[in-house]
């Protein structure tokens, strides 16, 4: 997995108002439902690849909670 694109909320609101935008002043009425279905499959795996990054970033506990008394 690539290093994903550092950004804010803030920037993600703000990509998705200028699609909005894009879309409506750009794509004809009859392809729009379309244009945002493209929009709704590059988010579908979204939920999977944030729970993949939180999974890289949690390093494993066993070794952090044992103390040299409980290797005893």
């Amino acid at each position: 997995m690539t290093p994903p694109t550092t950004g804010t909320e803030y920037d993600a609101h703000s990509k998705i108002d200028r699609l909005a935008e894009k879309i409506e002043n750009e794509v004809p009425e009859e392809l729009r439902d379309r244009a945002w279905g493209l929009v709704l499959d590059a988010l579908y795996g979204v939920p999977q690849e944030v729970g993949q990054l939180v999974e890289g970033h949690q390093a494993p506990h066993d070794e952090e909670t044992e103390g040299p008394s409980a290797k005893y």
